[in-house]
């Protein structure tokens, strides 16, 4: 016999081996029981969960010779046909191929005969959201009033493509995405059965690449068994799939941070001379990113997909600077995944996202901060007339080699003072205050080793803030696209209304 792929090999045949739709499963199985079968059911839930294999196994529960049965025997005529695809009273149609309003006509004419032997006649529609309006409106009476002998089941990734109309006549279950344990467990169990040795590291590599879904995952297992044999390991999984390390992604943000462009393309192009698939470099970008933002808005390790990549990249950045990052990176996530020349695409990208260290919001230009006028240069910020000098300047030069953007912001502050065991920065504008201030507890801990002592840090804005530069906001390209297709003008803050 030719070889079958794992994904069809594990593929549920009973309620009881789906993997993570507990409450789906309890529903139908209590719906079989109390002979309360809907006419029409509509699964959702994004590729690879279970969709149309729960449609599948419902039809067998239902026409089962010894049911209709909370579990189909799968050992009965039907049950088998079932399975194989070939019961003449169990048809399942790729509505992509099935979406003229003719085919649905035919469909309603085959509805009026009886079963030729099975209990009902059932319709398994899959992507269901592919049929075009005047099919859905061909089969809307059909699925609102159907013979009692007929049963629909309708599987759909995208649920909101589907008519309010044909929603409001079926029985919705929406199907979730697997968790990483769970996915991982069911991995274990496959490769248990497939006597293949694989750690616990490796699996998970897989389970995170499969992103929810377990044919997805059994589909990259599948790969990595083809190349490492009947035992792999977390590395294997990484040369397979082109995976980069905790590492070189602490590298790349560190570099966007710095707003350093030259060394950045030179990461990029040892990536691509390693062979790395751009796409799934920058969906793992996104969530080593992720991983920091959670870990500093507070979350807890436990409950995060890779904590030491988390610890690394939380380590050097502040919430609120992980936070502009992942919102410059997002920006450009769509056009990275629909980008022919993906390379590209993530390398500009990237390099739009290293202008983080000169970037200020539009509310602070609207603000009237001074430096909008014209673009800062690459880098941290560079020392203004009232930078930090004696004590606070040898603080501030720790602070630069640690972590050089808040060294930056330290540096540009307006005025800065040591008061017994408070040094005190005052900025001109609110997000420089913001930033130091989401850095403070490693601040304190270097000002700890400075000064030999406990030392609080403190950041704040300048009470008397300089009238806004009118000529430099009307200037800034941002406040101008603003105008361009919003319209408007420029107004001073005084002249706002109360």
């Amino acid at each position: 016999m030719s070889y079958q792929a794992l994904a069809r090999k594990y593929r549920p045949q009973r309620f009881r081996d789906i993997v993570g739709q507990e409450t789906v499963v309890r529903t139908l199985q209590n719906a079989i029981e109390q002979n309360r079968i809907h006419h029409a059911v509509l699964f959702s839930g994004v590729r690879g969960i279970g969709k149309t294999t729960a449609a599948r196994i419902l039809a067998k529960a239902l026409n089962c010779v010894r049911g209709p049965a909370t579990e189909p025997d799968n050992e009965c005529t039907i049950c088998r046909e079932i399975t194989e695809g070939i019961d003449l009273d169990v048809r399942e149609i790729d509505a992509a191929t099935y979406t003229g309003v003719d085919s649905i006509r035919e469909l309603r004419d085959v509805t009026q005969f009886q079963p030729a032997r099975d209990r009902y006649r059932i319709f398994i529609i899959d992507e269901a959201h592919m049929l075009s309006q005047g099919a859905w409106n061909a089969l809307l009476k059909l699925i609102e009033e159907p013979p009692p002998h007929v049963i629909f089941m309708f599987a759909t990734t995208e649920m909101q493509k589907v008519p309010a109309t044909i929603l409001s006549r079926v029985q919705k279950f929406t199907l979730r995405k697997i968790t990483q344990d769970e996915l991982v467990a069911r991995l274990h169990q496959i490769c248990d059965a497939e006597t293949i040795e694989a750690d616990d590291a490796a699996l998970q590599l897989v389970a995170r690449r499969g992103e929810g879904s377990v044919r997805d995952a059994l589909s990259i297992l599948d790969q990595i068994i083809a190349f490492s044999g009947s035992s792999f390991t977390a590395n294997d999984v990484a040369t397979v799939l082109g995976l980069s390390d905790s590492a070189f992604f602490g590298r790349i943000v560190r570099l966007i941070g710095q707003g350093n462009h030259a060394e950045l393309v030179e990461a990029l192009h040892e990536a691509a001379e390693s062979g790395r698939d751009f796409k799934l470099l920058y969906r793992d970008l996104m969530n080593f990113i992720r991983n920091g933002l959670l870990l500093t808005a507070g979350a807890k390790a436990e409950i995060l997909d890779d904590p030491d990549a988390a610890q690394a990249v939380a380590k050097h950045f502040s919430y609120s600077e992980l936070l502009r990052i992942a919102n410059l990176l997002m920006q450009n996530d769509d056009i990275v995944n629909r980008a022919e020349h993906q390379r590209l695409a993530v390398e500009i990208a990237l390099l739009k996202a290293a202008t983080f260290p000169r970037l200020r919001s539009v509310e602070e230009a609207l603000g009237g901060a001074s430096t909008i006028g014209a673009p800062a240069p690459a880098g941290p910020l560079p020392a203004k007339a009232g930078a930090p000098s004696g004590d606070a300047g040898v603080f501030v030069e720790r602070v630069m080699k640690a972590r050089p953007l808040i060294g930056g912001y330290l540096a540009a502050a307006k005025s800065s003072r040591r008061d017994g065991n408070r040094i005190v920065f005052t900025f001109d504008d609110p997000f420089s205050a913001e930033s130091v201030a989401g850095a403070r507890p490693e601040l304190e801990a270097i000002a700890a080793e400075v000064f030999g002592a406990p030392t609080s840090v403190e950041a704040g804005v300048a009470e008397n803030q300089a009238a806004p530069q009118r000529s430099a906001v009307r200037e800034d390209p941002v406040i101008q696209a603003f105008q361009k297709h919003l319209g408007g003008e420029v107004v001073d803050g005084s002249r706002r209304s109360k």
